[in-house]
């Protein structure tokens, strides 16, 4: 007969505990993850202010009144944009529904369209744009999902910014003892490739959406602003301005037809060939290791997995993970070279 041998496996009750606790604080985490994506997003935006306190410090401006002016200039940016801007912007959505249905008069044909027009749709759209003209506290309420998390989020994010090493502080407090140097590190890092990756960003559009403006100026295209603000938009993504010139081109079809639709493709044509060429480098060049592959992924698995949240989070987590990988690399690298 054979022998069969047995094997006990002991597992002690400090194990269970420490199991169970695990379990708990993962079910904790998923239950308040709206919380939890509050917090890290406030840890982002302090981080964006971070990077300019440090340009108003070299200037001789103290912490507390620099951040109090970030926050001032931001929030009368916004404003401004609001009163300005927003009214044109309604009045060329208006106009655009109007010829859009024109064009399209069978659209009560559809199917299940239930007789809805263009019309009918774009002065909903109107509608709900003058309603967040009217009403900028009610369209972040709704965007961060409740004014609780505005309110959160605002004081987060002010507090971290306020406090001299806020965020770094916090990490010294939440990572292992022997490994807080580590963390402090890599996220220093992280943080420097954000800052400068969204300051390009934001730079490039702003200057993408100008010449588009003026172009469409000289040209004499329809809700030249309109196209412009989308142009601008969509460059805080890789290669935007190719979307952005679809519509421009119907429209510049919609105002002087065949001549007016090329004219139009050949000034995209023109100021994506200025961007990539030399505005892109100028602005982008401190800016090592975000490819556009990078970006477009992990913006789409963000939205995805956390919708409004997970786009907020999807760039600082795709860097962070980088920055993690190539740390691996190095390691092993070295492992390598010290077995040869």
């Amino acid at each position: 007969m054979e022998n069969k041998e047995e094997r006990l496996i002991h597992i002690s009750e400090k194990s269970l505990i420490r199991v169970l606790l695990i379990v708990i604080l993962i079910a904790m985490l998923f239950y308040l993850r709206e919380l939890v994506f509050v917090f890290l997003t406030s840890i982002v935006i302090a981080s964006f202010v971070e990077s300019a306190v440090r340009r108003f410090h070299k200037h001789g401006v103290s912490r507390t009144f620099a951040v109090i002016i970030i926050y001032f200039l931001v929030l009368a940016i916004i404003g401004t944009f609001l009163y300005l801007f927003v009214p044109v912007f309604l009045s060329q959505i208006s106009q655009l529904s109007t010829v859009i249905d024109a064009y399209l008069p069978a659209t009560a044909s559809l199917p299940s369209a239930g007789g809805i027009s263009f019309t009918a749709v774009f002065s909903n759209l109107q509608n709900l744009a003058s309603g967040a003209a009217g009403g900028a506290l009610q369209t972040a309420v709704a965007v961060f999902g409740g004014l609780f998390n505005l309110v959160v989020l605002v004081v987060l994010s002010f507090y971290l910014s306020i406090n001299e090493k806020g965020i770094e502080n916090f990490l010294r407090i939440v990572s292992p003892v022997r490994d807080t140097e580590y963390v402090v590190d890599i996220w220093n890092r992280t943080e420097r490739k954000i800052g400068l990756w969204f300051q390009g960003q934001l730079l490039l559009g702003l200057l993408v959406g100008i010449l588009i403006y003026l172009g469409l100026l000289i040209f004499n295209v329809q809700y030249s602003l309109l196209l412009a603000a989308a142009a601008a938009l969509l460059e805080l993504i890789p290669f935007g301005i190719i979307l952005a010139a679809i519509p421009a081109i119907a429209a510049g079809y919609l105002s002087r037809g065949g001549t007016g639709a090329a004219e139009v493709a050949g000034l995209y044509l023109i100021v994506h060939e200025f961007e990539i060429n030399l505005i892109a480098p100028l602005i982008v060049q401190k800016v090592v290791g975000i490819s556009s592959l990078i970006v477009i992924l992990s913006l789409l698995i963000g939205l995805k997995l956390a919708g409004f949240w997970g786009i907020m989070l999807a760039i600082p987590a795709a860097v962070l993970l980088m920055e993690l990988l190539s740390d691996v690399k190095k390691k092993k690298e070295l492992l390598n070279q010290s077995k040869s």
